[in-house]
Order: structure tokens, then C-alpha cells, then sequence
């Protein structure tokens, strides 16, 4: 029997303002680029579209950019967050959800997360032409569980660490396991190049399975995550050839190693989720310095266009 959830009023525990960030330069991570939708914005644009198309037109009070960083980073807390709008009184009762008011209740995906194949499978049965207004409404709320739960391992495998975690609060350190795989992979390659000119040096066994198991969980990222987040070599045309992080790990246990920025965006994670602002403001700033000599320049922060600029 599903338990009933009662949702948190709204701004109680929602309330996340650039200034719980303590020392974290959100401002700066929200000018750097990234592809969504085959189009490159600000990770600030990106993180306020999501929010309003999720939570709705209304003021919310959490900082998006920050409600971003801990959607990629720290999902345990961001699963906390009521920002799942449910109006119907109807399909409260079909979820079994409660009620605090008469208005708008706000639930968060911790609450709605379990119920997801529920909310399929209702949503399945039922024609488009035929929906009543709760089912509507249902409908609608799926696909704002798809968005959240794409967003959410857009950098990392978030949903498949929570599923292996059990329930326990997930450890993983991007930056730290990045570079296990980076030195695993580095000695793979090497071995390589020396068989191919003769020698009989063998990988350790234990090395290859580190590498395989690292691909392996990356590729749940490379078939979910909805941003692109490493650019192209040739970021002329930054539109096009823009890859998921988890595509280009993936791809790199072929025979080759990951390109700077998956480094840049591991620091990030694990500085974001440590708790470790200086470590998360310099991995920023470095990334910044990199996309800006390889022509990708974040534009700075202004009242107008959010967009990037291209190199020269």
C-alpha cells in the first residue's frame, strides 16, 4: 500500500538563494556553455527554462543556477525540493498524496520519484482525446518527472548511484574516480602500443574490469543525460558537435582519452558536492580559461542576450 504524502508548503524547504551557496561562484558556472536541445545557452538560461517548466511561471524562491548544480552534482538534496506543482484534487487522490492546501501543493521528487511507473501506466491507458482534466494534468507532471530525471544524469549517473546506494545517501567523487579511469585507461593504452610493436606485457585484470565498470556506468549517463555539455574541438561552430559527457567517456574506452573539459566538470561535481567552494570556483575559472582559448567565450553576465560567444 502506497503511503500518503503530505507535500511541504511552499517556500518552507524550497527557499535556495545564491546565498546558501556560501562562497560558490554560481554566478560564473551559470555563463558557461552548454548545448540543450541542439542549441548553446548559458547553463544559467538552461537552469531557469527547466525550473519555470517544471515548477511554473511562478515566483519561486531558490536560485536556479544553484537548484541546477545540485540536480548534476548533489541529487540526494535536490530530490528533496517541492517543485512539483499538483492543482487537481482528483489526482491527489489517485497518488494518494495530501493536501495542505486548498491551492497549489508543491511535492518533490522524492515523494512522486517511486510513483513513476504508477503515473505511466495510468498516463498509457487512457487516449490523448479522451483525457479528462486531472489526466491532463497527469500527463503533464510525466513529463516534467522525464525533464527532471534527464537533467539529473546529465553529468553524472545519479539515478543508477541512488539505485546502488539503497537508499543511503550516494559518496560518488567524480573528480577522484575520473582520474582512477584517466591512469587505468592511460596504462591500458600504453600495453597497447606495446603488444602492437611486439611485447607480450598483459593488462592486469583487475585494471581492465576498473575500466570496463567506469564505460559501463557512463553509458547509463550517455543514453539518459538530456545535456550536451563537451564541446567540439573546433568550437567555431559551437552549435554543432556538442556530446554528452557520458557519450564522449564511453567513446574514449575505445582508445583514447576523455578531453579536458569531463575533467573540468568532474571538479566541479565533486568541489559542488564536498561542500569545497574554492575548489569549485578555481575548476570554473579553469574551464573558463580553456573555452576561452579555444574560442568559446562566455559572455558576461548581463540584462540582455544569455547566449555564447563564438571565437574569432
Amino acid at each position: 500500500m502506497i503511503k500518503a504524502v503530505v507535500p511541504i508548503v511552499a517556500g518552507v524547504a524550497l527557499s535556495l538563494s545564491a546565498g546558501a551557496g556560501s562562497g560558490f561562484d554560481v554566478a560564473a558556472f551559470g555563463r558557461l556553455p552548454v548545448s540543450a536541445h541542439g542549441r548553446v545557452e548559458q547553463f544559467d538560461s538552461v537552469a531557469r527554462k527547466a525550473l519555470q517548466e517544471i515548477r511554473g511561471p511562478e515566483t519561486a524562491p531558490i536560485d536556479p543556477i544553484l537548484w541546477l548544480l545540485e540536480v548534476l552534482a548533489k541529487p540526494d538534496t535536490a530530490d528533496t525540493r517541492p517543485i512539483f506543482p499538483i492543482k487537481s484534487p482528483e489526482l491527489l487522490g489517485k497518488l494518494q498524496l495530501q493536501a495542505a492546501n486548498a491551492g497549489t501543493n508543491y511535492y518533490a521528487f522524492k515523494d512522486l520519484g517511486p510513483k513513476a511507473s504508477e503515473i505511466q501506466k495510468q498516463v498509457a491507458n487512457v487516449k490523448a482525446s479522451d483525457r479528462t482534466p486531472w489526466q491532463e494534468e497527469l500527463t503533464a507532471l510525466r513529463d516534467k518527472l522525464i525533464l527532471y530525471e534527464r537533467l539529473k544524469n546529465s553529468l553524472q549517473p545519479n539515478s543508477r548511484l541512488q539505485q546502488d546506494a539503497n537508499g543511503k545517501p550516494i559518496t560518488f567523487d567524480f573528480a577522484a574516480e575520473l582520474a582512477r579511469y584517466q591512469a587505468d585507461l592511460g596504462e591500458a593504452l600504453r600495453i597497447d602500443a606495446g603488444r602492437r610493436r611486439g611485447n607480450t606485457e598483459r593488462l592486469a585484470v583487475a585494471t581492465e574490469v576498473r575500466v570496463r565498470t567506469f564505460s559501463r556506468l557512463f553509458n547509463f549517463v550517455s543514453r539518459t543525460g538530456s545535456l550536451a555539455l563537451v564541446p567540439p574541438s573546433n568550437t567555431m561552430g559551437s552549435n554543432k558537435g556538442w556530446s554528452n559527457l557520458g557519450s564522449v567517456i564511453v567513446q574514449s574506452a575505445q582508445g583514447h582519452q576523455p578531453p579536458a573539459p569531463v575533467a573540468f566538470f568532474a571538479g566541479m561535481s565533486s568541489a559542488f558536492a564536498q561542500g569545497n567552494p574554492d575548489a569549485f570556483n578555481s575548476q570554473v575559472a579553469q574551464y573558463g580559461q580553456w573555452l576561452a582559448a579555444n574560442g568559446l567565450v562566455p559572455e558576461p553576465r548581463d540584462a540582455g542576450s544569455r547566449s555564447v560567444e563564438t571565437g574569432k
